[in-house]
């Protein structure tokens, strides 16, 4: 769920956690205009290699939106010091907290039957994720992993260096910030991949997705890796669906099983697991 995943503390059962959650919500813009076929598409012919039918590739990319380079540029911008997220810790947002645990308690009860995992901890993760929903954010994510994919590209990474402030170019330096970008790329494409096999696993369309300027998705900020992987039919409808409530509570108790919340006994060990990279990325 985010770079930067540390839980908002609760009260009772997880009051050990202080404000571990940090969360991206970047609001920027795409980047100047400049075609999506000339960019995308050594990043297509790519994709139908790995596997995925040119049909697939087309109907994906049929009206995508031109490269996000300024997002990138946005997203490379080094900030001073750290966020402070303590105003999760109100009143007020644990009163909306353990009301939320109230109005879906059965499915709470549910979910940490199947899961061994608590209400509340479920529940400070979609406060501080997208306040239960009420910011899933409204980035297209089939371009935000087609432009960081297309980030092994030079001339592209040219283009995100000039959109840099010259303080930010200062700092980062020329190699380090290629290195990063490059990194980035191959995480990108990986979820690409994964985005577009959701449409055979799950019957999602990728390009109807919107999400955070990482590519998180739905109220508990799933990147598509995770969805696939730990995505849970809440409700028991059939379906997989991350901006609904039960499978949100469902879907977020299963990836913290995956990584170790259940077994964890410590604090420290139970830190470690909601810290685990696959929700979103920094």
């Amino acid at each position: 769920m985010l770079k930067q995943v540390v839980p908002a503390g609760m009260e009772s059962r997880i009051a050990f956690l202080p404000a571990l959650f940090i969360f991206t919500a970047l609001c920027l813009a795409p980047g100047a205009a400049h075609s999506a076929e000339d960019i995308y598409g050594g990043l297509k012919q790519k994709l139908v290699q790995d596997g995925f039918s040119r049909q697939q590739v087309a109907n994906a990319f049929q009206y995508a939106p031109p490269p996000m380079f300024r997002l990138v540029s946005r997203t490379m911008k080094i900030r001073e010091g750290e966020a402070n997220y303590d105003h999760f810790l109100a009143p007020s947002e644990i009163a909306a907290a353990r009301q939320f645990i109230a109005d879906h308690r059965k499915c709470f009860r549910r979910a940490e039957a199947a899961y061994g995992v608590e209400p509340e901890i479920i529940a400070a993760i979609l406060l501080v994720e997208t306040h239960f929903g009420s910011y899933t954010g409204k980035t297209p994510t089939l371009a935000v992993f087609s432009t960081f994919a297309v980030m092994n590209l030079k001339a592209n990474r040219d283009k995100v260096w000039k959109l840099l402030s010259p303080q930010d170019r200062l700092r980062w330096g020329r190699e380090a910030f290629d290195t990063k970008l490059i990194d980035r790329s191959g995480w990108a494409y990986r979820e690409l991949s994964a985005l577009l096999e959701l449409k055979n696993t799950h019957g999602i369309q990728p390009e109807s997705l919107n999400g955070s300027v990482m590519g998180a998705i739905g109220w508990p900020q799933f990147l598509p890796s995770s969805l696939m992987k730990f995505g849970a039919d809440g409700d028991g409808d059939g379906r997989i669906d991350l901006f609904n409530a039960e499978d949100a509570i469902f879907s977020t108790a299963n990836y913290l099983r995956g990584h170790g919340w259940s077994e964890a006994r410590f604090p420290s060990a139970r830190e470690a697991a909601v810290a685990k990279p696959g929700r979103s990325i920094a």
